[in-house]
């Protein structure tokens, strides 16, 4: 039995009571909520669009807040082993088009994240094929482990897209999905906002709060706290400067840890090609510098990629603390070199490459920024033009994908194609073995040497911040990792 079906069934009953059993008023009301996410369509696969998207799509099983646990949505159970994953189905759900939820609809789906280019593809390589075995069973058979499926199970581009919509080639435009809305389009104003209203066929009505949700596009943060202000919305995504402004100002502010953000260095051949290299730069930072420098104190120093809870996590690995005196030392054992590199950062994470810049300095090393907009970054950081990075991969869905995009020779975050034997050993062991324990320890073997020979480091919380009006809004419901989105079912409007 695999950690991940254990940690279902942990979950299942909480999942059931939390969101699906608990008795409730209809939903009712409407919500307004202003973002600095833009649409530009409804695919699920190739576009960062949770914001949107999480409102008339769901997966097969989502993360509960924490971030780190499986629950059920779509599919009620499953069983994990490596060579196959059994999918039990929900019964009783529609498409908003009317189109039943069954085996058939939900093998659709997977063919097609299968079968179209991009990052998700990836999470399929393991795949044989997918059985409709009845209407309410799906047998994902494998061609190797793949420990990393049932979490990317949980995650947007697993979302279920109606196959008659998919047929018709019409989702892009008109998304048609089983989650508790479904879009207006007549009252979308194309660029600015979206709308949504409660499907009457939800099948978990107990579980949804409000009926109408507004989703408003504001690219700049002043003149979305400014909207917030003058009652246009009734929450919004914010920053920690604006945050403390609002507290002020009598509205509420929740934050959460959204991702967890490390330096990622890429060019371990010749840039940072000396363990005790790597040692120094880890230990000349300072995380602690960035939270308070930039997410308003709000945050958490961690030890590794993995957090807490999640298959992998080595509670032995103490990572590297900020010690400016022994990264000294490792520098002095190296002869005092004078390396320069070139980090890649975007305008608003300019505070953190600053200050990152100025605690290499302390070490002799030189740092260029390279500037950009995000939409820049995100498209040339990993090209292999540069040497580092600060930024999070990902969700965390275990160490698997960690280990795919960041260690793998043909990892997008390994652009050079490095080859890390005894990373590739630990992998090896922990796809081989048969039972929970020791797959866990062979992940913890990686972690540790991913650690030892600080491959990878810095590791801290990113807060994202909602402020939001309390005459309006009684409750907000975010999940750790998941960086532009709230839980729109699990928020409640005051009465």
């Amino acid at each position: 039995m695999s950690l991940r079906t254990r940690t279902l069934q942990l979950a299942i009953a909480a999942g059931l009571a939390c969101g699906l059993g608990t008795a409730a008023a209809a939903p009712e009301g409407t919500l307004r909520f202003g973002t600095n996410q833009q649409l530009d369509d409804w695919e699920t696969l190739t576009k960062a669009n949770s914001t949107y998207t999480s409102l008339v799509y769901e997966g097969l099983a989502e993360m509960a807040p924490d971030g780190v646990t499986l629950v059920p949505r779509l599919a009620t159970g499953w069983k994990e082993s490596p060579t196959k994953v059994e999918l039990t189905l929900r019964q009783g759900v529609t498409f908003h088009d009317g189109t039943p939820f069954d085996a058939a609809a939900v093998v659709k789906n997977l063919e097609r994240v299968r079968d179209t280019p991009g990052q998700w593809r990836g999470v399929m390589d393991g795949v044989d094929r997918f059985v409709a075995v009845s209407p309410t069973q799906v047998d994902v058979l494998l061609k190797r482990p793949s420990p990393n499926l049932l979490p990317n199970l949980a995650r947007r581009g697993a979302y279920m897209v109606s196959p008659k919509a998919l047929d018709s080639g019409s989702w892009k435009t008109a998304p048609v999905g089983t989650g508790p809305w479904k879009l207006e389009p007549k009252e979308v104003i194309k660029g600015l906002r979206q709308v949504v209203t409660y499907y009457d066929g939800y099948y978990a009505p107990q579980s949804v709060g409000v009926r109408r949700i507004e989703v408003t596009h504001i690219n700049d943060p002043d003149s979305l706290y400014n909207a917030l202000r003058t009652g246009q919305v009734d929450i919004v995504w914010t920053n920690a400067s604006i945050a403390t402004r609002a507290e002020r100002e009598g509205m509420k502010v929740s934050w959460f840890p959204s991702v967890l953000w490390h330096l990622q260095m890429m060019d371990t051949v010749k840039v940072f090609n000396s363990t005790k290299l790597r040692q120094a730069i880890c230990h000349a930072m300072n995380p602690q510098d960035y939270i308070d420098a930039q997410l308003g104190g709000r945050g958490k120093i961690h030890t590794q990629r993995v957090r807490e809870g999640v298959p992998g996590y080595n509670p032995a690995v103490k990572g590297y603390p900020h010690d400016l005196a022994k990264a000294k030392q490792l520098m002095a054992e190296l002869g005092n070199p004078k390396p320069q590199i070139t980090l890649a950062s975007f305008d608003n994470q300019r505070t953190i490459a600053e200050l990152f810049k100025s605690q290499m300095a302390q070490i002799g090393v030189e740092v260029k920024l390279d500037l950009m907009t995000f939409g820049q970054f995100f498209s040339t950081f990993r090209s292999g033009k540069y040497a580092a990075a600060i930024l999070t991969d990902s969700q965390d869905t275990g160490p698997y994908d960690y280990y795919l995009y960041h260690f793998a020779p043909t990892g997008a975050g390994n652009p050079l194609g490095t080859t890390f034997p005894a990373i590739d050993a630990a992998v090896k062991e922990a796809l081989a073995a048969d039972d929970a324990n020791a797959q866990n320890a062979a992940w913890q073997k990686m972690i540790k040497v991913v650690n030892d020979e600080a491959l990878d480091c810095g590791f801290f919380d990113y807060a994202a911040y909602w402020a939001y009006n309390p005459k309006k809004i009684s409750k907000v419901v975010s999940t750790t990792g998941d960086v532009a989105v709230f839980r729109y079912a699990d928020l409640r409007l005051a009465r």
